[in-house]
């Protein structure tokens, strides 16, 4: 953010205060609200959205047939296995179809340089309440309870 970079991101995390500083018009969302994660968490089924999004299933044939790892076999298995396992508590599936859309969105703003510079520019401007100084303040106060360093 501090370099320009724009985010593609979910609400969690930093990136909620990151698009409420650079405000939504410049900042490239993607993925399940908190709500919809609970909603989700209660009847996932991976391999039910691989199968009915013809994308998806195509990216995760070709993760399982090998196509990327010829010279290592097997190398992906864990991955795939952990991205079609309904208990997988990042619901990586659920969200790559919003993903892959927001990256869509992403190549179609960097085709307009003038407003993906003005995106960055704003990024760089936004971006003084995440310094290091805070960031370790607040961590020595609310996470590491570490009193007398609010210098």
């Amino acid at each position: 953010m501090m370099n320009g970079a724009l985010t593609i991101g979910t609400l969690d995390g930093a990136n909620i205060e990151i698009r409420e500083q650079v405000g939504a018009d410049n900042f490239f969302l993607f993925g399940l609200n908190a709500s919809q994660v609970a909603e989700t968490k209660m009847n996932y089924n991976p391999n039910e959205l691989v199968a009915a999004d013809e994308d998806i299933g195509r990216v995760m044939q070709l993760l399982e047939s090998g196509h990327f790892n010829r010279h290592e076999p097997g190398v992906f298995d864990i991955l795939t296995a952990g991205l079609r396992n309904r208990f997988d508590q990042w619901l990586t599936i659920a969200d790559l179809r919003s993903y892959i859309n927001a990256q869509a969105r992403v190549s179609a703003a960097y085709k307009g340089l003038d407003n993906w510079n003005r995106m960055s520019i704003l990024n760089t401007g936004s971006s003084g309440p995440f310094s290091s100084d805070r960031t370790i303040r607040e961590y020595t106060n609310e996470i590491w309870n570490i009193r007398g360093l609010d210098r």
